[in-house]
């Protein structure tokens, strides 16, 4: 398992969550905070490329404000189907050297990784997630 994926965190809906649980899987992590507006931004194409490409994990880290701010930002974007981490402390953001919102990591099976820092338009997630799969 790649180092990466060592972490432990909640999801703003109160579940724990282990970073391993997404070892030999294609991850997209999107790093964002409630207050961006490039995160706000990228939002609906996050939404789309969640439904398009379903054999990728979608994982939102937020960060950089409250739970509660947190919360309304995935109630206000409909990202709620997605898995959204609550990083207040900003533990996973360093575990995967973010230091910006709006940022992305693309995750091999391999775990290698490639970052992205947004915003992305809809047809550069869909290039970056293309790449993630080989395609």
């Amino acid at each position: 398992m790649p180092a990466t994926l060592k972490f432990s965190a909640r999801t703003l809906d109160g579940a724990a969550f282990q970073g391993a649980s997404l070892a030999g899987r294609p991850v997209a992590f999107w790093f964002w905070a409630p207050w961006c507006p490039k995160c706000l931004s990228e939002a609906p194409a996050v939404k789309t490329a969640a439904g398009t490409y379903r054999e990728v994990a979608f994982v939102g880290v937020a960060g950089l404000d409250t739970e509660a701010a947190m919360k309304e930002f995935v109630q206000r974007t409909g990202t709620g189907h997605l898995v959204h981490l609550s990083d207040a402390k900003g533990a996973v953001w360093t575990k995967l050297g973010i230091s910006q919102q709006s940022t992305f990591v693309f995750m091999k099976p391999d775990g290698s990784i490639k970052k992205a820092a947004g915003p992305l338009s809809q047809d550069k997630l869909d290039a970056h997630l293309r790449e993630l799969l080989g395609r």
